[in-house]
């Protein structure tokens, strides 16, 4: 299987370092310059070492990036960087940078295969649209003598297209990626199209499904774990 490109994704929750630089606390960035926000975060803990309260006051604007706050607001990466900064050790350091590097990663996947299936169901609209305005008596015309059914009518557009299709393999045109959806689980499926389709969130989405977040969550990460494995995409293997 041919190795997917990927698109340079652009966003504010995407503007955020590929990994960690303890020593310097200097940042090596995979996008673009990272835009800070203002004000603090409440990390430290009563059992944290003295250094690792430095390094929070010190480092705010960074400890305030939407994506670390997501990446540290889970226990296990916070203890990970507690240690790496109370013990600075090479392995402390290289599982810290390990845990984001995987973070990151399925961020700028999940966002691809979002942006990749949203772009493919607007450009087929526009497509079809543009094939409509120029050729309108032939999308007209009967598929055969003495038939109702026109061109048009068997084409998959419609005009609202978006709120007519509630099959996810509908809005995908990249072959790859349709044969890894279509490999999925029915409910796998159905949590991609109201996630990435209707723009529902996990919690919505359980809600809807009448299931609770928790198996939202974990159904919706483990579809993206297999797209990524019939893909063969990795964080060693993408390309930006």
């Amino acid at each position: 299987m041919d190795q997917l490109k990927w698109k340079k994704i652009s966003g504010d929750q995407l503007h955020a370092p590929d990994r960690f630089n303890y020593d310097t606390v200097m940042i090596r960035f995979t996008l673009r310059e990272v835009h800070f926000i203002k004000g603090g975060i409440k990390l430290v803990k009563k059992n944290d070492c003295s250094k690792f309260h430095v390094f929070i006051q010190e480092n705010q604007d960074f400890l305030n990036n939407p994506v670390i706050k997501d990446f540290l607001s889970n226990k296990s990466n916070y203890n990970l960087l507690r240690q790496s900064i109370c013990n600075p050790t090479y392995h402390n350091k290289e599982e810290l940078d390990r845990a984001f590097r995987g973070f990151y990663f399925n961020i700028r996947f999940t966002a691809y295969i979002s942006s990749t299936i949203y772009y493919h169901a607007i450009n087929l609209d526009k497509k079809m649209r543009l094939l409509n305005y120029r050729f309108p008596t032939t999308l007209d015309q009967p598929v055969k003598e003495e038939s109702d059914i026109s061109i048009k009518d068997m084409t998959i557009y419609h005009e609202d297209f978006e709120l007519k299709s509630d099959n996810i393999l509908d809005y995908i045109t990249d072959s790859n990626i349709y044969k890894a959806v279509k490999r999925l689980t029915p409910n796998q499926r159905n949590i991609l199209y109201l996630v990435y389709i209707k723009g529902l969130t996990d919690s919505e989405t359980a809600q809807y499904l009448k299931k609770s977040q928790q198996t939202i969550s974990k159904s919706r990460n483990k579809a993206l774990k297999r797209i990524r494995k019939e893909l063969n995409i990795s964080p060693e293997n993408c390309i930006f």
